[in-house]
């Protein structure tokens, strides 16, 4: 692997049937875009006992990215945001496949848009774009 890269993919189902796949390289700055959504607690009783709660399943993933990418490729993201879109309002279960290469072991999961793109003008060719992700 030559550094760090996050796949992201969806096939629409509402809007045609249209697959989408993008390869991300490079990210803001140095910091990771993975990290945990805080769903454990710890707290001490009355007595001083320990309570660990949360669910009872393991801390899911999330990402926060921004990355550059060519202006086609920030439109085909645009498209592939609204498929979504348009399948989670149709009440289909849309999510997005993720395969994360940026630190550890790799990870498979799917994930859905907890912040929708939002998009930078650069230049005539860059467009920066930036999202969240939570792994579902």
């Amino acid at each position: 692997m030559a550094g760090p890269i996050i796949g992201i993919s969806y096939t629409d189902t509402a809007a045609g049937g249209t697959a989408y796949s993008f390869q991300i390289d490079n990210f803001g700055d140095n910091a990771m875009p993975r990290s945990y959504v805080s769903s454990a607690s710890f707290d001490l009783s009355v007595n001083g006992a320990n309570i660990l709660g949360g669910p009872a399943y393991r801390q899911k993933y999330q990402w926060v990215i921004s990355t550059l990418m060519q202006r086609a490729d920030a439109e085909n993201f645009d498209a592939m945001f609204r498929g979504w879109d348009i399948d989670r309002a149709a009440g289909l279960t849309a999510a997005c496949g993720i395969t994360d290469q940026t630190w550890g072991p790799t990870v498979y999961t799917d994930a859905v848009f907890v912040t929708p793109p939002s998009y930078t003008y650069i230049s005539p060719q860059l467009t920066l774009v930036s999202f969240g992700l939570q792994e579902v």
